[in-house]
């Protein structure tokens, strides 16, 4: 299930993130609200950022919030997935992973420390709610398991 993650960063300032129960993309689990996490970054991130390559803005619109991810290779999520692994460098595995680091990074097979992808599609979140977040489930686009794994976290 969606849950809140603290993440280190410069002079010991932690920032709230978002973080996945399990991953999500290729041959993963694919946990309803993980995914509905993941697809809302993707499909804001499409809207809002003209920085965008084709190619990645092409794949990323694509995705589509609120429908079960396969799991497959043809899968518009995975294939998102992939167009931002292929930019970004780092493991090219076509899932993106938990968070699993306080400090938010992780090292590939080389040696090289990369952020979790994570991170990034959960920026586009927020800078797609800038007064709201982490109430994400006030975004037009989230739907019902996201919303309803937030307000767990959020409303008490």
């Amino acid at each position: 299930m969606v849950s809140a993650i603290l993440v280190s960063r410069a002079a010991g300032r932690q920032t709230f993130f978002w973080n996945i129960d399990a991953n999500v993309g290729l041959a993963s689990p694919n946990k309803v609200d993980d995914v509905q996490l993941v697809q809302l970054g993707y499909f804001v991130w499409s809207k809002n950022d003209p920085g965008l390559t084709p190619d990645k803005k092409a794949a990323f619109a694509a995705v589509k919030v609120g429908v079960p991810c396969t799991g497959d290779e043809d899968d518009t999520l995975v294939q998102a997935i992939r167009a931002h692994q292929k930019d970004r460098g780092g493991t090219q595995d076509g899932h993106v992973s938990t968070i699993q680091a306080s400090n938010g990074l992780y090292h590939d097979s080389g040696g090289e420390r990369h952020g979790f992808m994570l991170i990034a599609i959960v920026n586009r979140i927020f800078d797609a709610l800038p007064k709201d977040f982490p109430r994400i489930d006030k975004h037009p686009s989230c739907p019902p398991a996201l919303k309803d794994a937030v307000l767990k976290v959020c409303v008490r």
